[in-house]
């Protein structure tokens, strides 16, 4: 076999990622090279470069490989694509099928069986741009193997999966996989509007990092036919139910996520400093700064906010807590009663706006000032 090169550059959601193979044995360069080898790109300099070393447990080197180079893109690419933790599969004509899950979901066995037929984007992350282009990730597969510590890499080719077609990229469906070992039959459901940003926020990388990231995820999905939730047991019942909707033409009847109109000025009023806490009468409450805040089809507001170590959180707010949310740009507690009660209070209607207080205080997306 000829020798490999010193430095293996493979494209990760766009990224050109440099496997140093200098650190190697002879028969883990070749290994690497094999398995990487629907990843390659020649002629290319490298973004960044990573330099893996041989392990004494057979399989883990590429194990561990495969994770730093997904961790070396998804730093690279923070802030300019949404990340999802998911594979890919894409139609002749370049429409892309995401499916999202947890592990276990089925995401790898059901790539396995449907990149034989569809051409194998990713079985670990999609990168999705703004305008909806979808950045390839075509890493060795990742297969969970009993009596293993680590999951088995298997090149796409050696299992048989596709190339990519000769055609741009672009988002076409969103799909939640649902697996269960016992299912009357396998069905694609609506999955709502209302509901699509809590069930992909924790499947999304650095998504705190991306400029407006609820607004860009629900105009990205809003040319979608919406996200759908995959009922199945088995992993061939999912190549019927892809068939009905992985094309241009495809109609099942599920409306659009619709994007949701602007939310008020996310700018907070900083509170005044103080040297003692301010009497009830001089409170004043301020919006906590937040990545992003949308207003969701069923009167609910999804509020993300960055940790001090940068994961994004998302919480939602239902009742009178997004209405006190956005009124609270300096109010008094007066002003927020009035704004929930049209100035007509009772004790229960105050209990209740100053429990919904507190919560949002505890939670950080309220501050008291005067």
């Amino acid at each position: 076999m000829a020798s490999a090169p010193p430095v293996l550059v493979v494209d990760a959601v766009g990224v050109r990622v440099g496997i140093d193979l200098s650190g190697l044995t002879p028969p883990d360069r070749d290994t690497v090279t094999r398995a990487w080898h629907d990843a390659r790109v020649d002629g290319t300099e490298a973004d960044v470069t990573i330099a893996p070393v041989s392990s004494d447990r057979e399989g883990q080197t590429l194990s561990d490989l495969s994770s730093a180079v997904t961790q070396a893109a998804i730093r690279a690419r923070r802030g300019e694509l949404w990340m999802l933790h998911a594979a890919g599969l894409a139609a002749d004509d370049g429409g892309v099928t995401v499916l999202v899950g947890p592990s276990g979901a089925g995401k790898t066995t059901a790539t396995r069986l449907l990149a034989r037929t569809w051409g194998y984007v990713s079985d670990e992350t999609v990168g999705i741009a703004a305008d909806g282009r979808v950045h390839a990730y075509r890493k060795p597969l990742s297969v969970i193997t009993e009596g293993q510590g680590y999951k088995v890499q298997h090149a796409p080719r050696d299992l048989g999966l596709l190339p990519l077609p000769d055609a741009p990229l672009r988002v076409r469906r969103v799909i939640l996989l649902d697996r269960a070992d016992t299912r009357e039959r396998a069905r694609l459901t609506p999955v709502p509007a209302s509901d699509v940003l809590v069930l992909l926020a924790p499947h999304s990388s650095a998504l705190a990092s991306m400029p407006r990231p609820l607004r860009t995820v629900m105009d990205v999905l809003s040319r979608t036919g919406g996200v759908m939730r995959a009922e199945y047991t088995e992993a061939e019942e999912l190549v019927a139910l892809l068939a009905k909707v992985a094309h241009r033409d495809a109609d099942v009847g599920i409306a659009a996520t619709q994007p949701s109109p602007d939310t008020a000025t996310l700018d907070p009023a900083p509170p005044a400093e103080t040297a003692s806490p301010p009497s009830v009468a001089a409170r004043r409450y301020h919006r906590s700064a937040v990545v992003d805040a949308l207003p969701l089809p069923d009167d609910r507001l999804a509020v993300l906010t960055a940790e001090a170590d940068g994961r994004g959180v998302l919480r939602v707010l239902a009742g009178a807590a997004p209405l006190l949310w956005d009124a609270a740009n300096g109010a008094t507690r007066d002003d927020l009663l009035r704004a929930v009660t049209g100035g007509e209070a009772d004790d229960e209607a105050e209990r209740c706006v100053d429990g919904i207080l507190a919560q949002l205080i505890e939670t950080g997306l309220l501050t008291v000032g005067v």
